[in-house]
């Protein structure tokens, strides 16, 4: 009987605890322009003035637990025609399955495997693949110059960073939580960098320069990377994001801290319970919205105003994403000005 009131105790504390939620000490109103994006928006192809249909929706990418959106979108060709439905995932990147766009230039590669993230530098893609393999795409002669084995995973926790070109570099990160070092110039594997320290899928979540320094991220680390040392920072990390030299780190528990780019504690902050989706920086600030659906501007030196009155869908079926001064979610667009 004891051992089944403990269990009951227990029950009742843990489920007390999932059911909190942030509740800001003091907000202000702020009704953002938002626009409606369920029509057909229109896009200019590049040699008419012709507009072509473009439909956009949001869908989550299967096996995918982050609170991010892929963005899908129709594309045409130069001269208009159908390319297909792809989902973009950088400024000149698209992919569908094992197919590549390249935006600018409105063509489709074929690659050998399913992609799951790429970068291009000139006529060059970085990609790595959902089965864990990585390599180097040639455009211009339309094969692989180079494929390396990964790491087998069994699934993806957060969303995954994408490959860096650092000097003669190329930087992989892998689903596993390893960075993965390749000589661009000879096409050579280097080293494994191992900076996961969960036995399962811990994947890299952020790699960047910053400051002229190489910084990567799991959800438990951020590590500034030198070859002579290596200097870590260890949180239950969801987000980070970079502005003006200075990291900002958005943890599971609420927690924003502010660190140079020595990995120094500039500041903390605690929101009890908040939930945020990724941050963006716009006109100076960093914005994120909660899970209860606050608008939350934050100054670089981490004064936090929190807002209300715009109804964002912050459920799992209406996925949200801020990127710049925008904020995508569900059938609508929201401009903060």
């Amino acid at each position: 009987m004891k051992y089944r009131l403990i269990l009951l105790a227990g029950f009742i504390f843990f489920a007390g605890c999932s059911s909190k939620v942030y509740e800001p000490e003091k907000t202000q109103p702020l009704k953002l322009h938002s626009k409606d994006i369920s029509n057909n928006l229109s896009e200019y192809t590049k040699n008419t003035l012709t507009f072509s249909t473009l439909k956009l929706k949001y869908v989550k990418k299967k096996g995918l637990l982050d609170d991010g959106i892929r963005v899908v979108k129709v594309y045409y060709d130069a001269k208009g025609h159908y390319l297909g439905k792809f989902t973009k995932i950088n400024k000149d990147l698209a992919v569908n399955g094992n197919r590549l766009l390249v935006i600018s230039s409105k063509k489709v590669y074929k690659l050998p495997y399913l992609i799951y993230s790429a970068t291009k530098k000139d006529g060059l893609v970085a990609v790595v693949f959902e089965n864990g393999k990585y390599g180097l795409y040639d455009l211009k002669n339309s094969n692989m110059k180079f494929t390396f084995d990964g790491d087998s995973v069994i699934s993806v926790k957060y969303m995954h960073a994408s490959p860096l070109f650092y000097k003669d570099l190329i930087l992989y990160p892998m689903l596993s939580g390893n960075v993965a070092v390749v000589d661009a110039v000879h096409d050579q594997f280097i080293r494994t960098l191992n900076i996961s320290q969960n036995q399962f899928n811990d994947n890299v979540i952020f790699l960047k320069i910053v400051n002229n320094q190489l910084f990567m991220a799991t959800p438990s680390r951020l590590i500034l990377f030198n070859p002579q040392f290596l200097i870590d920072y260890s949180a239950d990390i969801k987000h980070i994001i970079d502005y003006k030299g200075y990291l900002y780190i958005f943890t599971n528990d609420g927690h924003i801290i502010k660190l140079d780019s020595n990995l120094k504690e500039i500041k903390k902050i605690k929101l009890p319970y908040a939930s945020f989706f990724a941050p963006s920086v716009c006109n100076g600030y960093i914005w994120t919205v909660e899970r209860g659906g606050y608008l939350i501007r934050i100054s670089p030196d981490l004064n936090i105003t929190v807002y209300t009155g715009n109804n964002f869908d912050t459920t799992s079926a209406g996925m949200l994403k801020l990127q710049g001064c925008k904020i995508y979610n569900d059938n609508k667009v929201f401009m903060i000005e």
